[in-house]
């Protein structure tokens, strides 16, 4: 996608604004929506799958949560969640998840730190601002840390606490930089709109701009300014955007095959100090591995700092990893090196994948998870001669659109959800793939239907990139050749659904669709 289709209609004001517009209004997304490619595709273009919800919600994800995800993950901060305990209490399982995650990048394996105001009713009547403030005080005199993240969320954005204000007032009475972080989870129904939270409260307190020498002579700013464009041009640094999804190991691969075209790569902001953040405005691109978790953090960079962005696809698979080095390459003028790496890579690989197709070739796979990373898995297996069933993507947007038309088959089962496990178990008994690919926590569910499972992604996996590739089809391969535990699974633990839940109709839950035959079809 390039940077007109990005922007093309849509005018904000990254820098001056408080808080992020929320992805209900600025992408116009759907998170319900059951029915195959084809009649997706139309509904999107028609703009009336967004008005789209559910009758009964099995359960969704938090906006605090997803925001937290990214800024816990930074060096020396400590992060503050203002709300009652009971949010973000995940902390605790992801803890150990991060500590490892910095220990394998390289990266101080400090403890991951942070303190809850734990806001009780007197809280909501009267306002808490005053454990905010003494939380925000205690955080600096107890670990001095370089940042200081306040996580907003849905209590304290209700009863109307002022954090911002508050921000204000403390910044010159502690060293560490003050970062309030809008996540209140009642804002929007997609979650994603946590990573837009804490990109924007990053981007605001966090990010530097480039240094340009300042002139007093009138009109040689603007052209120094471009000359600072040309020499981050030259520079041929790029910043490599990872996410909480990327392994390790992809950022590797990742960093491997741009470092062969040319390229110096800052693997950011995830896991990185605050002086390395500091300095993104001064990559010659920015390069996006996932417009889910991207596309308003590039916006931003590029209404800040002019910097240029790639933000294609999702490299998974040899179609989408040559597509999305392609337009690398030539963003940076640098396509005759590309098209170098590429041939080589893309030889080795096929050559590589040929024992794995004996395996996979002819059966049948259903995808669930984030809708850019599940496309471009979806393709990859395809490639290998699977059929694929289905499709389950958390939230689906314009970003995803042009990738409907990598499924084969038009007719392919698309069911929009985020969450929802019990609606996504009803098309599951009734299509009956050989292999489920999902996302974490999924696979508990589905093995129970005696279908085998492959993780979407994880912290000790590569998927991305060449070698990526090669994993995951090992993976599948290695799956559908011995499928006797889900198979003994399957025979002697049951879920917990009754069969009328299983003969109900899908569809009947989705409001504000009109049901067509041709939807219905998908799932029965």
């Amino acid at each position: 996608m390039s940077e007109k289709d990005l922007t093309e209609g849509l005018v904000y004001n990254y820098t001056s604004a408080m808080e992020p517009p929320t992805r209900d209004v600025r992408i116009e997304p759907t998170n319900a929506y059951l029915g195959t490619c084809r009649s997706l595709k139309r509904a999107m273009g028609q703009g009336c799958a967004k008005f789209n919800s559910r009758y009964f919600s099995q359960g969704i994800g938090c906006q605090l949560i997803l925001a937290l995800g990214i800024v816990r993950t930074f060096q020396n901060v400590v992060t503050i969640i203002h709300g009652p305990l009971g949010c973000a209490s995940n902390n605790i399982g992801l803890a150990g998840f991060n500590k490892t995650a910095r220990a394998l990048k390289g990266k101080p394996a400090n403890d991951v730190i942070w303190i809850h105001t734990n806001l009780d009713e007197a809280d909501v009547i009267n306002g808490g601002d005053e454990k905010l403030k003494n939380a925000i005080l205690y955080a600096e005199k107890e670990y001095r840390p370089d940042v200081i993240v306040i996580g907003n969320s849905c209590v304290p954005g209700i009863i109307g606490d002022d954090i911002d204000s508050l921000v204000d007032d403390l910044t010159p009475l502690v060293s560490a930089k003050l970062v309030p972080v809008h996540c209140e989870g009642f804002r929007s129904r997609f979650v994603a709109s946590g990573y837009d939270a804490a990109y924007h409260g990053l981007l605001k307190k966090l990010v530097d701009p480039p240094e340009v020498i300042e002139s007093v002579i009138v009109g040689a700013q603007d052209e120094a300014e471009r000359l600072e464009r040309i020499r981050r041009q030259n520079s041929r640094t790029v910043n490599l955007l990872n996410v909480g999804s990327t392994s390790f190991g992809d950022e590797v691969e990742l960093s491997r095959i741009l470092t062969a075209i040319g390229l110096k790569v800052n693997v950011l902001p995830l896991y990185g100090h605050v002086d390395e953040i500091a300095r993104m405005g001064e990559a010659a691109l920015n390069v996006s591995i996932c417009a889910t978790h991207d596309d308003y953090l590039i916006g931003h960079l590029r209404e800040r700092f002019g910097t240029p962005f790639v933000i294609d696809t999702l490299p998974i698979g040899i179609k989408n990893t040559n597509q999305w080095l392609r337009a690398i390459g030539a963003a940076l003028n640098l396509s005759e090196e590309t098209e170098k790496v590429i041939a080589l890579e893309t030889s080795q690989l096929l050559e590589a994948l040929e024992p794995f197709k004996k395996t996979l070739a002819g059966k049948s796979i259903w995808v669930g998870g984030g809708e850019t990373r599940i496309f471009t898995t979806a393709e990859f297996f395809q490639s290998l001669g699977m059929k694929v069933l289905g499709l389950k993507p958390h939230n689906f947007d314009r970003f995803a659109i042009p990738m409907l038309d990598d499924v084969d088959d038009p007719e392919t089962a698309v069911a929009v959800a985020a969450g929802q496990p019990a609606e996504e178990i009803v098309y599951l008994k009734r299509l009956k793939p050989d292999l489920y690919v999902g996302h974490g926590g999924a696979n508990g569910w589905v093995v129970r239907l005696g279908i085998p499972t492959i993780p979407l992604y994880g912290q000790s996996q590569n998927h991305m990139g060449y070698s990526g590739a090669f994993e995951l089809a090992r993976k599948a391969a290695r799956a559908l050749l011995n499928t006797n535990l889900a198979k003994k699974v399957g025979a002697n633990v049951v879920l917990p659904f009754k069969q009328a839940w299983y003969d109900s109709d899908p569809l009947a839950n989705i409001k504000e669709i009109q049901p067509e035959e041709s939807l219905r079809s998908a799932v029965q």
